[in-house]
């Protein structure tokens, strides 16, 4: 064993510290991964704030930024749900893939018939995607790969049959066969998913995961789709001048996001 009473202590010290450092500042990040994190939201939401408050350029009430609110708004909803019992990476997933996806589903809503193959494909794609990534982070690219690959089959088939969801003649929340019935077969075919890429990379608790993560797709996606006459309606009627007081206010999040790197090193914590 190597002697280090001849070392200075902060010297002894280092590797313990340096561990420290490590430590994860939110769901399991390191400190030189969560600050550039940070100031890039910053950045983003910066740039998104900027656009509220621009609506008028941007085509007003006809404009994209009530479409992107819209999935800003579905994106949270399924961000919460999905975080709270799968982790931080499945919440990104709904937030930037989930809550957008259904959002531009409802806007093309208006046809009985099931959207084309493309279009499922396309759909289906991007929350499979996601999910796989998602899967990635929190277990292993193994797993992670074949999630992505499975989930992909289950939405696009569950897509040609069920068609696209819609939202007709209401605007209060309602649950309805048709709500039960799409979230019944998306949780369905993501909860079997994930058992059966769980299975096969050899995941301990492969079956409850797999329940798990069914039952929290189910019930986020027959949700969303029954609030969502009520998000829909909200906010087709925001006033203008409360977008632009959005806008404001994402602004100044932003800002204060990306002074953490500046501010970090005032405190002595070094960003490594």
């Amino acid at each position: 064993m190597a002697d280090n009473r001849g070392l200075r202590p902060e010297w002894r010290r280092s590797t313990p510290l340096a561990a420290k450092d490590n430590i994860s500042l939110m769901a399991g990040a390191p400190q030189h991964v969560l600050v550039p994190m940070l100031s890039l939201v910053g950045v983003i939401l910066d740039a998104l704030g900027g656009l509220y408050l621009a609506y008028d350029l941007l085509g007003g009430r006809h404009g994209p930024l009530r479409t992107f609110t819209k999935s800003v708004s579905y994106g949270v909803m399924f961000g919460t749900v999905y975080a709270l019992p799968l982790g931080v990476w499945f919440g990104l997933a709904g937030l930037l893939a989930s809550g957008p996806a259904l959002s531009i589903e409802i806007r093309q809503r208006g046809a009985s018939k099931a959207h084309p193959f493309f279009e499922a494909l396309a759909f289906g794609l991007l929350r499979a995607a996601s999910f796989g990534a998602a899967g990635w982070f929190s277990k292993d690219p193994r797993f992670g790969i074949s999630f992505g690959i499975l989930s992909a089959v289950g939405l696009v088939g569950a897509y040609l049959i069920l068609g696209p969801p819609t939202v007709i003649g209401s605007k209060h929340p309602r649950i309805n066969k048709l709500v039960v019935r799409r979230a019944v077969f998306r949780g369905g075919s993501i909860g079997l998913a994930a058992l059966v890429a769980g299975l096969t990379s050899k995941e301990s608790h492969a079956f409850v995961y797999g329940v798990e993560v069914g039952l929290v797709t189910g019930t986020a996606s027959g949700l969303l789709l029954a609030v969502a006459p009520s998000v829909e309606a909200w906010v087709n009627k925001l006033p203008d001048r409360r977008l632009g007081g959005y806008g404001a206010i994402l602004v100044l999040i932003g800002s204060l996001l990306q002074t953490i790197q500046y501010v970090l090193p005032l405190l002595g914590q070094p960003i490594l």
